[in-house]
């Protein structure tokens, strides 16, 4: 008897775990298609597109700059980018049921290819009327700040 239920107790957690792998497998690709969605959105100056991907409650933090709240703030800060080519790396997912959090890493380059910025991002996707969009974004960039100018 102790046996049977020890062999079910390992049989339910395998089965757990390989829901999770399933669950979180999936997440991965739903974040990842719309990721790549964003970026084409971004190079072709899209901003509507772009900003659909964020929730009207959002919330985007980028280093350097106080938070901006909902998606038509999120949509028009980043209008001034224009040509910027954002190149998204998703390393991490956890899927909470309704939410996914990611981490990853970015690149931006200037419309000729130059390197102009790059570093990390930590992003809260929700699950709103059967779509996923970014609910919380925060930005870490790891480009060096410029020297402060001296006041002489």
């Amino acid at each position: 008897m102790k046996k049977q239920f020890l062999l079910l107790i390992v049989s339910i957690l395998i089965g757990f775990a390989s829901f999770a792998q399933k669950s979180t497998t999936k997440a991965k690709e739903i974040v990842q298609k719309n990721s790549k969605m964003m970026e084409k959105a971004m190079k072709d100056g899209d901003f509507e597109t772009f900003g659909s991907y964020f929730t009207e409650d959002a919330m985007f933090k980028i280093s350097n700059h106080n938070p901006l709240s909902g998606r038509s703030a999120i949509t028009e800060a980043h209008k001034e980018m224009k040509g910027i080519e954002l190149s998204i790396n998703t390393e991490e997912v956890l899927d909470f049921g309704d939410y996914i959090h990611e981490i990853g890493s970015y690149e931006l380059k200037t419309p000729d290819g130059k390197k102009m910025d790059h570093g990390y991002y930590s992003t809260l996707w929700k699950k709103e009327d059967g779509k996923w969009r970014i609910y919380r974004d925060v930005i870490s960039s790891s480009t060096p700040m410029p020297p402060p100018v001296s006041q002489q």
